[in-house]
């Protein structure tokens, strides 16, 4: 076999095609992005085509469990800490207790210690609260795929938490193989940014610091839930969700300009999930419930399966929940792949002849110059309702 795919925008980097080798002839390679693709070594290959066979992402993925129509909530934890140090509001880690109260392990991303995102396994509450909170970054699955077969061998619960595009390649990869005790939860994912652009944004941040980064958080409520800051914390104990260099990976995420190739074609935009519970951020709460929010976070919750219903059933004593439907939580995300930005080609030509520094100046906004500009805006706007107030209190004044 040449290539497991034909183009990059058939690869959404799972691994099962790698962990399914029987010759143990692929390996995953990052390209000039930093995303990683399968590699294979034609010395071993036995042109089995096992690996363009289990690709779910060329080929289709089962959704015959699946209700026809998912099972909507809008969901927050009972416990408000758990609520304020999650993402939104706190559904995770519901679930996620369930499976540990049951000796079950939990797998979702975790940062290591130079602040990559990693694949991990916790069988313990502090190995799983590294998982809680948005990952703005492609994770390294490894050989985690692997790891769990092995524990549904042994008979162990098992809850795997990640992307849509990496839950169908477990799905994929396990086939029918002792699926009952394996629980699959699946995000609303708005794309997967580069890991090399995410390696050189904290490089970036501990140079101008001078101190390593030690904590990140894609998504502190320092500002409410609805402020979406970036925060960084230091080694040397400062915390940053304030400057505009702390808030340029989210820029260039939003922008679209560093998503996988992939992400833009994506086959899981739609309500027909390759899981048994999809977790995400409730968008919108505040125009069709607007008393459940609370600018703490809420939940979207969609029950997929039978199987995602008992689970549901047996945590909803630590939420407070809602039943709502998919009219309500339609997002973008839900309905049709993150469209390209037209300055993405451009955008890795710049970074290959100019470099990081660069690339961010132009493309995330933080230049001097627009710099200045944001800050006469700013001034500008508050001259504005100035104005208004005076107005306003010379209306009264000469009215009385």
């Amino acid at each position: 076999m040449i290539s497991v795919f034909n183009t990059k925008k058939d690869c959404c980097g799972c691994t099962a095609c790698q962990q399914n080798c029987p010759s143990h002839a692929i390996a995953m390679k990052p390209d000039e992005e930093g995303f990683l693709y399968p590699e294979i070594n034609q010395e071993l290959c036995i042109d089995c085509g096992l690996c363009r066979e289990i690709c779910v992402f060329q080929n289709g993925y089962d959704t015959s469990e699946n209700f026809h129509i998912p099972y909507v909530y809008a969901v927050k934890h009972k416990n408000e800490k758990i609520r304020m140090s999650s993402s939104s509001g706190g559904a995770f880690t519901a679930i996620s207790d369930y499976i540990l109260a049951h000796k079950g392990f939990v797998c979702g991303v975790a940062f290591d210690n130079d602040m990559n995102p990693v694949h991990q396994i916790a069988s313990t509450k502090e190995e799983r609260d590294k998982f809680k909170g948005s990952k703005y970054v492609q994770s390294d699955l490894g050989n985690i795929y692997s790891d769990i077969k092995k524990l549904l061998e042994q008979d162990k619960t098992v809850l795997f938490t990640g992307t849509p595009c990496q839950t169908a390649g477990l799905k994929s990869y396990l086939a029918d193989y002792k699926m009952g005790n394996l629980f699959l939860c699946d995000l609303v994912c708005h794309g997967t940014p580069s890991p090399l652009m995410w390696r050189e944004h904290i490089k970036s941040l501990e140079n101008k610091e001078k101190s390593k980064v030690v904590q990140y958080y894609c998504r502190s409520k320092i500002k409410g839930w609805h402020g979406h800051n970036e925060m960084v914390i230091y080694k040397n104990g400062k915390k940053d969700y304030k400057s505009l260099l702390s808030q340029k990976h989210k820029i260039l995420f939003y922008s679209h300009t560093i998503l996988r190739p992939s992400c833009h074609c994506c086959r899981y935009t739609n309500f027909k999930r390759p899981s048994d519970i999809t977790i995400a951020d409730f968008w919108g709460i505040d125009k069709c419930m607007s008393d459940f929010d609370d600018n703490k976070g809420v939940s979207l919750v969609l029950i997929n399966t039978l199987k995602g219903k008992k689970l549901f059933d047996e945590i909803r004593g630590n939420l407070f929940y809602r039943k709502s439907n998919i009219k309500d939580c339609l997002q973008p995300n839900l309905q049709h792949p993150p469209k390209p930005s037209d300055k993405r080609e451009q955008f890795w030509e710049d970074y290959k002849l100019n470099g990081y520094e660069y690339v961010i100046k132009k493309y995330a906004n933080i230049s001097l110059k627009n710099r200045v500009k944001r800050l006469v805006k700013v001034l500008l706007s508050l001259i504005g309702a100035l104005n208004i107030v005076v107005k306003v209190k010379n209306y009264y004044s000469v009215k009385h």
